[in-house]
């Protein structure tokens, strides 16, 4: 497949029919995710009451919480959109397989947020231009065991000459998820796994078709001219 003419309706298709197949263990999963994400909000709305030092210090507290446990859902997400493009047995224990990559996600996300936030301070669009670019860095670092820079430069690889295309799945993917969620909320529990399961399929038809050894690509701090899509 030309890395140029990545199906946008085969991945959203993949990702229909892969839900509908095993929509009960999705909605399943969904829930688990939903409740573990909520704990540290529903903790943190009950501290309102005590003193400001002791508030002060839980909403800290729980803010750390909410954050380990955004990336561990972020593991886990990635790991079962993987897992169904490699045809393997959906199972549960994938919510938890891959958390020793804890700290490498977590410090590549802490690079992907600046690197993002730099470019919206930068008048918005390189850092629209960079989300789009360097998205795909949490897979290379579960799915080929890669550290943070070193996954955040081969995502850049990845994407390189198909960021508009790209920048169109990624609208078609947010369009998704939005009517999940003016379904009041519950259709999430169907849209988000299309969702996941695309955006594994559009990786792995990318690492299939994008070679090995690419030079790399100079991180966004080196960039010295603006860059072209």
């Amino acid at each position: 497949m030309d890395k140029k003419t990545f199906s946008i309706g085969d991945a959203v298709s993949f990702g229909w029919d892969t839900m509908t197949k095993n929509v009960w263990f999705f909605v399943l999963v969904m829930i688990i995710l939903w409740i573990a994400g909520g704990i540290p909000s529903f903790f943190q709305s009950g501290y309102g009451y005590w003193p400001g030092a002791v508030a002060a210090t839980l909403s800290i507290i729980f803010g750390l919480l909410g954050i380990v446990v955004a990336v561990f859902v972020n593991i886990a997400q990635v790991t079962l959109g993987l897992d169904f493009i490699d045809e393997k047995p959906a199972d549960y224990g994938d919510l938890v397989s891959n958390y020793q990559k804890f700290w490498d996600v977590l410090i590549g996300s802490i690079l992907y947020f600046l690197i993002v936030l730099a470019g919206i301070i930068l008048l918005i669009i390189p850092g629209i231009y960079w989300a789009v670019r360097y998205h795909f860095f949490a897979y290379l670092i579960i799915d080929k065991n890669m550290k943070p820079i070193e996954a955040i430069k081969r995502s850049g690889q990845l994407t390189r000459g198909v960021w508009w295309h790209l920048f169109v799945f990624a609208l078609a993917i947010a369009g998704i998820t939005f009517i999940g969620a003016i379904l009041c909320g519950i259709g999430l529990l169907f849209t988000t796994p299309i969702v996941l399961v695309s955006i594994a399929y559009v990786y792995r038809t990318l690492q299939a078709v994008t070679p090995a050894a690419m030079p790399v690509q100079p991180p966004p701090a080196a960039v010295t001219e603006t860059p072209a899509p």
